[in-house]
C-alpha cells in the first residue's frame, strides 16, 4: 500500500523533531561542561544499562543518585512516548 503525502509529512516532522531535540541537548551538555569547566568545580555521574542490569557510575553518591534517577525518568518518558500515551 502506497504512502499518503500526509503520511510522508507526518514522517518527515517526527525526523525534523527528533533532530531538533538530539542539536538542542548536545547545546546544553556544551553549554554546561563549559560553565562547570570556568566555575572549577565539575560534577559527573552516568548510567549504563547492560540488558536489565543498570550500572552506576559518578563522582559522589549524589551525583550518582541524581543520574539514576534521571534515567529513570528518561525510561519512563520514553516508554510513555513510544506506547503513544
Amino acid at each position: 500500500m502506497p504512502l499518503y503525502f500526509v503520511q510522508i509529512v507526518e514522517i518527515e516532522m517526527r525526523h525534523a523533531i527528533g533532530r531538533a531535540l538530539v542539536a538542542a541537548g548536545l547545546i546544553l551538555v556544551a553549554i554546561s561542561i563549559y560553565q562547570a569547566a570556568l566555575a572549577g568545580n565539575a560534577g559527573y555521574g552516568s548510567v549504563l544499562l547492560i540488558g536489565t542490569i543498570p550500572v552506576v557510575f559518578g563522582s559522589s553518591p549524589e551525583m550518582a543518585m541524581l543520574s539514576m534517577l534521571l534515567s529513570f525518568g528518561l525510561m519512563a518518558f520514553s516508554f510513555l512516548l513510544f506506547r503513544g500515551w
